[in-house]
């Protein structure tokens, strides 16, 4: 099938932070925290210490994937400069995010920077406990950082988007109401929120609250990973339960397909995570059409 990807990552060398210190990668593609916990991070076939961009264009070209959108996050450890070389050398295949903290101290320098030098037009802001800002930035202040507000103020001038993993329900991290404010403050930028909000079993009747709040037309929602985060297999009940939910309060227009390659590929081949989405019987070929393809255009500018 051919489709667009949402949400890809690459990296040059996994060198990530979280909420348990250092991410160190191991020579099997595995990971072990500073505090000893370890988990999987590349798949087999896709390189050792890092997922570089032409296995991953090859890895594209196998699954018919015209163009990636290049999201980041603390886990992998910043790729601002690889990411932008990708794009400047596949700028047909690849689209970039940039992500900067917003509790540096050079914050403004190194914003200008990535705009004016690098060319970045969409950031991502990894919010999450686990790999992003909030594993190790104080949850209660964190979203109240006045240097969140220039970037989006930034992207309001100039068309571009933020994308945002604000974590599962029932983290720190998960705060809509929080996001909603900045989606309504700034209704020029586009944001894209991963992970179809993220939720986790038995949040049904959250979603659709939470759609409500973020009711406002530069809001999409990508699909990446949403039968990881309900733990399933086919026939996929909740994870489809929630597309179902998705597609009557957001609309089908405001879906984007997105995978989380490279590590998702270890829970599900990505065939068999298209047809969670395609096969799940909920949406016309026109409305497939859109989510595979053509949303990602508006969402991302491309």
């Amino acid at each position: 099938m051919k489709c667009i990807d949402a949400h890809i990552h690459i990296y040059e060398h996994m060198n990530g932070y979280g909420f348990m210190g250092e991410f160190r990668i191991l020579p099997d593609g595995t990971f072990r925290m500073a505090g000893g916990e370890c988990g999987k991070m590349v798949p087999k076939g896709f390189g050792t210490t890092g997922v570089s961009a032409e296995r991953m264009l090859a890895f594209m070209d196998e699954m018919e994937i015209e163009r990636a959108v290049l999201l980041q996050g603390s886990a992998y450890g910043f790729q601002n400069e690889y990411v932008a070389e990708s794009v400047q050398k596949y700028p047909d295949r690849f689209t970039g995010t940039a992500t900067i903290d917003p509790c540096i101290r050079m914050y403004d320098r190194v914003l200008d920077r990535f705009t004016n030098e690098l060319g970045f037009n969409n950031f991502k802001m990894e919010c999450s406990e686990f790999g992003g800002f909030m594993g190790y930035h104080n949850p209660d202040t964190f979203l109240d950082e006045p240097n969140i507000q220039k970037l989006c103020a930034r992207l309001s001038k100039t068309n571009g988007t933020l994308a945002l993993d604000i974590g599962q329900p029932g983290t720190a991290s998960h705060r809509v109401e929080k996001y909603a404010k900045w989606v309504e403050k700034y209704p020029d930028t586009k944001f894209v929120f991963c992970h179809l909000l993220s939720m986790t079993p038995g949040h049904a009747e959250a979603l659709k609250r939470e759609i409500a709040l973020l009711d406002k037309p530069n809001v999409w929602y990508d699909l990446a990973a949403i039968a990881c985060n309900t733990a399933e297999h086919a026939p996929y009940t909740q994870a489809r339960g929630y597309l179902r939910i998705a597609r009557d309060e957001a609309g089908a227009k405001r879906l984007l397909w997105g995978s989380d390659a490279p590590t998702t590929l270890f829970d599900y081949p990505y065939r068999e995570a298209q047809d969670i989405v395609a096969e799940a019987g909920l949406f016309t070929a026109e409305e497939l059409e859109c989510i595979f393809r053509g949303n990602a255009k508006d969402a991302y500018t491309l």
